[in-house]
Formats: structure tokens, C-alpha cells, sequence
């Protein structure tokens, strides 16, 4: 994609976590998927966590973790703020992974749940994977998602499909931008999501450096847990 285009895409991602951080807080905070659970369940204590795409530290309810062997991060300083509310003895910070260095401590444990869809463009993600490493230490795991897109969203990509063959859709049919509506169906801004099949999410983590170790397939996400080799 033409660097426009990837900043426009960048900019939706931006402004739609700000705009809907209370409303994201409030929906993913009142039952956690058996999946998730499924992904806590694999943190243990003795690890040093860097939680990447933190959202509203919600990770916290689910792991047995110390303040000193955890650093969230998100790009949304409205969700960095919530977690903060939630749980101030732990450490938070406004980050975009795209534009800044992260940390100079090293991680035991780097877990990353439905944010690689939120990065447009190939290269970035494979960069931001590749920074994530440089971040491990040693024998390092990497716990990552991606929500898959069934229903209405399959549809959308078919759609952009027909849009694409005959001019009307700008950008590669796989990138997703549609409404985000709050519960009374109005219209909050637009949302970006980059969707992923199964072999292209395991292409950029392995290009990325990272050596996948084992996978979880359910009805609504998919998990790689990927080591630094």
C-alpha cells in the first residue's frame, strides 16, 4: 500500500480506540473468552510480561503476575488511563508500536492478543514482530492472536472483492474499514482490521524471526505460541 493510504488507515486505528476506549473497556471486561483464558493460563508467574495492545489491562484479571515483572502498553492513552483506574500498582504507558523503541528491559513473555489486525501494511507488521523479538530475552515466548472475521465480516471481504474488480474499493480486499457503532446503532467512527487467514498470520511471525512452537484454533480466534529461537 502507497504510505497515503497506510497513514489514512493508521489514522482510523487512532482515532477509533479513543473515541470508543469506555465502550471497548465496558464490552470486553465483563466475560473473558475460553480462549483467553486459555492464553493466561500459559503465563506463569516467574514471567517478566510485556502485555503489547494492553487495552484496559484486562490480562490482570486472568494471571497471577507482581507489578515488578509487568509493563502494559497501547496506543490509546483514553484505555491506558482505564487500566491505570483498574490497576494502578502496575505499570502502563501510551506506546505506538509503529513509531517508537520500546522498552530497554527484556521479556520472558510477550503477550499480544487481536492487535497485529490493527497494524496496516505487511511491512510495518513484520517490523513491529521483529521489535518484539529484540525485546525477548533469551528462550522468550511470544503469545499472539488474531480475531477471525466470520459472518457479516466474510462477507465485507467478498464485497470488497466485487468493489476492487470493477474500481470502487481502494485498498487490498482483505483490509476491512467499516462503521463502529455504539448499542443504539449509531455510528461512532470507522474502524480498520486487517484480516488474516491462518497461513498468512504463521508467514509474518516466521519472516519476523520468531519459530512457532503451538497452535489453539476456536470458534473466534486463533492462537500461535512462537519462541525466540
Amino acid at each position: 500500500m502507497r504510505d497515503k493510504t497506510l497513514a489514512k488507515l493508521k489514522g482510523i486505528v487512532a482515532e477509533s480506540y479513543q473515541l470508543t476506549a469506555d465502550h471497548f473497556s465496558n464490552t470486553r471486561s465483563k466475560i473473558a473468552a475460553s480462549d483467553f483464558i486459555w492464553a493466561a493460563s500459559q503465563i506463569k508467574e516467574s514471567d517478566d510480561v510485556l502485555d503489547a495492545g494492553c487495552g484496559n489491562g484486562r490480562l490482570l484479571d486472568y494471571v497471577k503476575t507482581s507489578p515488578d515483572k509487568y509493563l502494559g502498553i497501547d496506543q490509546s492513552q483514553a484505555l491506558v488511563e482505564r487500566a491505570q483506574q483498574l490497576h494502578p500498582e502496575y505499570s502502563f504507558k501510551s506506546f505506538d508500536l509503529t513509531e517508537s523503541d520500546l522498552p530497554s528491559q527484556k521479556f520472558s513473555l510477550i503477550f499480544c492478543s487481536a492487535v497485529l489486525s490493527h497494524i496496516p501494511g505487511k511491512r510495518a507488521r513484520i517490523k513491529v514482530l521483529q521489535d518484539l523479538l529484540s525485546t525477548g530475552k533469551t528462550g522468550s515466548r511470544l503469545l499472539i492472536s488474531f480475531w477471525k472475521m466470520n459472518g457479516k465480516y466474510k462477507n465485507k471481504i467478498y464485497l470488497n472483492f466485487l468493489k476492487k474488480i470493477i474500481g470502487q474499493h481502494r485498498f487490498p480486499v482483505r483490509e476491512l474499514v467499516f462503521p463502529w457503532k455504539n448499542a443504539q446503532g449509531e455510528e461512532i467512527c470507522q474502524r480498520y482490521y486487517h484480516s488474516f487467514t491462518k497461513s498468512s498470520f504463521r508467514k509474518e511471525i516466521s519472516l519476523a524471526g520468531w519459530k512457532i512452537e503451538e497452535e489453539r484454533d476456536d470458534k473466534h480466534n486463533y492462537w500461535l505460541m512462537a519462541s525466540k529461537k
